[in-house]
């Protein structure tokens, strides 16, 4: 049974609500009974099943900071996305408060694997993570086990038992280790003495004037309006003092190059971490790998700068690792584009398919004084040139409804017809219309009235004179 959390419903995140994105708050339960909380954000308006990221991070932050940011970025994008709150966390269950540990939060990831695979809404073959600073290392470490995970971001990754075991830039000796255990230990006795766990502090406050860069950063943060909350354990208070005990005995990264599943790693130029990210890069195998330095960029450059964040690659990476099959994105297409149509789609074009270069359907939307056709092409369909012909009057008349499409006069360059497009076309000019190459389109077709009208059909529109028409420039 998960147990009943109480979780704020007021939007507290430190960066402003996106109106392209519904969110929602929801809870799932880890393989230890612990019921995390996190924010669900879904793109609105869309259709179909979703591809589904996951994320996380940084270590001592909250789902309202860096990962909420980065999960409605990416929702804003077309993905499911979920911001979690780790156990012993923020809105999330599990006691004591404020422990970390390498194998409950990597479980954690797994966890939201879980309940994504069994929502109605996401494809259980698209699911990604991202981890973000110490998260990162416990992404890897999912990805490593979970074989349902195929595709994994890590942004200014930490590998926290390797910097616990072995401090800052390895600086840390066997007998260095060993006095860090003796008091660790010896705080294990005190807070059992006390029945209350001591806590390490979050980021230093006030600031020394003496404090690396890396610190002053953190502290620009976690301490300011920028990035303070009050259940971040960073802005506040800290982890439990005995939580890194469990990380100096367990390396995360053990089985990294293991993973089959694509891995992206993300990193500051600047940043005092990229040690972390560059080693753990050279232990993964596959071509399906990538390391991408971000020139100029600090550690903390990646938690919410978003001139800084390469959310285009992390995008690119998620589709083509994630990738939709061509039957899913086909409906997906049609299905939106029949909600954005006010009038039917109607029957196949079937009387006039000789006329045509791929599919076409036709709608008689009035049959009184003149006649109006709803005329939808699928994306690449269009059809032969042909003439309107007549005496006195006549042609034709093309209003835009929906999707993207071209019209081409001959010897003139193609005119991009998007709704609300009006094109008239006089007797006896030969031209083509149809749609762009991806997308569908609907015109409604209203026949001028004249004398002695009829209509040539020509021959069909060559590959050539499409694909040019798609490179020309020439909007309405």
């Amino acid at each position: 049974m998960e147990t009943t959390l109480n979780l704020t419903q007021e939007w507290d995140k430190v960066f402003p609500q996106s109106d392209k994105v519904q969110h929602t708050k929801v809870t799932f339960r880890n393989r230890y009974g612990i019921t995390l909380a996190a924010d669900l954000y879904v793109p609105k308006n869309a259709v179909g099943k979703f591809s589904a990221i996951a994320v996380s991070g940084p270590f001592g932050a909250v789902k309202e900071q860096a990962s909420g940011l980065y999960a409605q970025t990416l929702a804003e994008r077309g993905f499911l996305a979920l911001a979690f709150d780790p156990s012993f966390t923020g809105e999330s269950g599990g006691e004591p408060r404020y422990v970390a540990s390498p194998d409950i939060n990597t479980e954690d990831f797994c966890a939201a694997v879980d309940y994504l695979c069994t929502r109605p809404d996401v494809d259980a073959d698209r699911i990604g993570i991202i981890g973000i600073c110490g998260w990162g290392g416990f992404a890897l470490n999912a990805a490593a086990i979970d074989t349902r995970i195929k595709a994994t971001v890590t942004s200014t990754m930490y590998d926290m038992s390797r910097v616990t075991a072995n401090g800052y830039f390895d600086a840390m000796d066997a007998e260095q280790r060993y006095e860090l255990r003796k008091q660790l230990n010896a705080q294990r006795t005190e807070d059992y003495r006390n029945g209350t766990y001591a806590l390490a502090g979050g980021v230093v406050d006030p600031l020394p004037e003496d404090a690396p860069q890396f610190v002053k950063d953190y502290y620009a943060y976690y301490k300011t309006s920028r990035g303070y909350h009050p259940r971040s354990l960073n802005s506040n208070r800290g982890w439990n003092v005995t939580s890194s005990l469990s990380f100096l005995n367990t390396p995360l990264l053990a089985y990294s190059q293991e993973i089959r599943s694509a891995v992206l790693m993300l990193h500051g130029e600047k940043a005092h971490s990229r040690y972390f990210s560059e080693d753990a890069f050279k232990k993964l195998k596959g071509k399906n790998k990538e390391l991408l330095i971000i020139p100029g960029a600090s550690h903390v450059d990646l938690y919410d700068n978003l001139q800084v964040i390469p959310f285009d690659k992390i995008v690119q990476f998620l589709q083509e690792y994630l990738p939709k099959e061509a039957e899913a994105i086909e409906t997906d297409a049609k299905t939106a584009f029949q909600q954005e149509m006010v009038f039917p789609i109607g029957e196949p074009n079937t009387a006039y398919a000789q006329y045509f270069t791929g599919n076409s359907y036709l709608a008689f939307v009035s049959k009184d004084q003149v006649p109006v056709a709803n005329v939808t092409f699928e994306p690449g369909c269009r059809n032969n040139w042909h003439i309107h012909w007549a005496t006195k009057g006549g042609g034709q008349m093309l209003i835009g409804v929906a999707g993207r499409g071209w019209y081409q006069e001959e010897g003139k360059p193609a005119v991009e017809i998007l709704p609300g497009t009006v094109i008239n076309i006089p007797a006896g000019v030969k031209h083509w219309h149809g749609a762009a190459s991806d997308s569908w389109f609907a015109h409604l077709t209203i026949e001028v009235p004249g004398e002695n009208t009829s209509n040539e059909w020509l021959e069909p529109v060559s590959d050539e004179v499409y694909k040019q028409a798609q490179t020309s420039n020439h909007p309405q």
